[in-house]
């Protein structure tokens, strides 16, 4: 079994015989570390094994059971020993599918970002493709409004999805649709409908326009905060410890402007997504 040190944390010397592991947020700080140590904290660094490292500190001249007690010391440090994860950890590895409800410059950087990210990305799928039922999100992308037919199929395929709105007035991200885990897409257009009533009327017009203000960094900005939030999303479906999206939280951009504006849906009690209406 080959013993490393976790690639992913940074390390920096504090003094020439004190060692840091993470900068802005340090996990560990070994002090008075010996010539041994160092050479056989090099070692780690590459990956060896125990009885390697062991040969390393007798040839370093390190006292008995300086292997044991170093390894204690960075063990909050050490990554997983190679072929240790279980098959349920190895399938919470598995690249998670992101499938696109949506075209154009925003999507394409969407894709390029969760691409990179590790997800794989999906898009111009048929409904009835077996793919779209493995998806563990999907974007959905709109003008003014989404369609209630395209949000009520990612509704009852109870795969969590995140719509993106172009407006004429700006750019709204979310809520985070988790079926039957806050307000849907359903609840945003009833709640709208609530503060004016010709809204259904207006939004029939309006879903088949192109995107307004799509442009490069229009794009680029509203294809990262989709990204964050759908990786986040997925990260936290996974029982991984980051925060998910919250429950109804939304995120506007206006026009012009570089600066995001939160909001927040509730559910509408006039929709059935968290149980029957009265």
């Amino acid at each position: 079994m080959t013993l490393a040190l976790d690639p992913r944390i940074q390390r920096v010397w504090r003094t020439p015989d004190s060692l840091q592991f993470g900068v802005e947020r340090p996990v560990l700080v070994l002090d008075g570390i010996s010539a041994a140590e160092e050479r056989m904290i090099a070692a780690l660094v590459c990956g060896i094994t125990r009885e390697g490292l062991q040969l390393l500190a007798e040839r370093a001249g390190a006292p008995p059971g300086a292997v044991a007690r170093l390894l204690e010391r960075v063990a909050p440090v050490l990554g997983r020993p190679r072929g240790s994860q279980t098959a349920e950890e190895r399938d919470r590895g598995a690249p998670p599918l992101v499938v696109l409800d949506a075209a154009g410059p925003t999507a394409t950087a969407l894709a390029r970002m969760l691409a990179d990210a590790g997800a794989e990305v999906r898009g111009g799928l048929a409904w009835d493709d077996p793919v779209v039922d493995r998806a563990e999100a999907a974007v959905v992308l709109g003008s003014y409004a989404i369609e209630p037919q395209r949000s009520a199929r990612w509704l009852r395929r109870d795969i969590p999805h995140l719509p993106v709105v172009f407006g004429d007035a700006g750019i709204t991200v979310g809520p985070f649709v988790r079926p039957g885990a806050g307000p849907c897409l359903r609840c945003v257009d009833l709640h709208r409908t609530d503060a004016d009533p010709a809204w259904p009327a207006m939004a029939t017009q309006l879903h088949t326009l192109p995107p307004r203000g799509e442009d490069a960094i229009v794009s680029a900005l509203v294809a990262a905060r989709a990204a964050t939030l759908v990786l986040a999303g997925i990260a936290s479906a996974r029982g991984r410890t980051a925060p998910s999206p919250p429950a109804g939280a939304s995120w506007r951009l206006p026009s012009g402007s570089a600066d995001w504006v939160s909001g927040a849906w509730d559910p509408h009690p006039g929709c059935g997504c968290l149980g029957l209406p009265p």
